[in-house]
């Protein structure tokens, strides 16, 4: 019996520090909201679930918008690249993205900018990039993203995923 009862003991202990230190609930998963996906590791696996073409009126393109997916981490974040490194900044930024995230059925959860914490900033003179911070994608909600140039000149949204 007391073999039995050890036994039991272990069972429950090694059950308990494996539920302990898996990343099974919504809450944990949550935690990824704002965060940056280079440095969460979340970038690693990443993919392109939908793009855009960012554009102005007159059909000139001047670079893609990507909404990026991790399956480790369940997360969505955007990504703007320019065809050519950004020629000023007007003072604040001359390119920069938006995420939003919302759940299924259409309510909205959160926003987020290359300038937000978790990115990595807008795009200043000279440089072609920049990231927003990263949200939960996993069951239940969705994300798109918006790519745009000098507050409006030029911009590109991604499909939802």
């Amino acid at each position: 019996m007391k073999k039995l009862l050890n036994i039991g003991m272990i069972v429950t202990l090694v059950f308990g520090l494996f539920f302990a230190i898996t990343p099974i609930n919504k809450a944990f998963a949550l935690s990824y909201d704002g965060s940056d996906p280079v440095s969460t590791g979340c970038a690693n696996d990443a993919v392109t679930k939908s793009y855009s073409y960012i554009g102005d009126s007159d059909d000139n393109i001047y670079g893609k918008m990507e909404l990026k997916w991790s399956a480790k981490c369940k997360t969505s974040w955007g990504k703007i690249n320019l065809y050519r490194a950004a020629p000023y900044d007007n003072g604040a930024y001359y390119a920069n993205a938006t995420l939003y995230s919302y759940t299924s059925s259409g309510t909205y959860r959160k926003r987020y900018t290359c300038a937000s914490g978790g990115g990595n900033g807008a795009i200043m003179k000279g440089q072609t990039s920049c990231y927003t911070a990263q949200v939960y994608n996993g069951a239940g909600y969705k994300a798109k993203a918006k790519g745009y140039i000098n507050w409006g000149i030029a911009s590109g949204m991604t499909g939802w995923y």
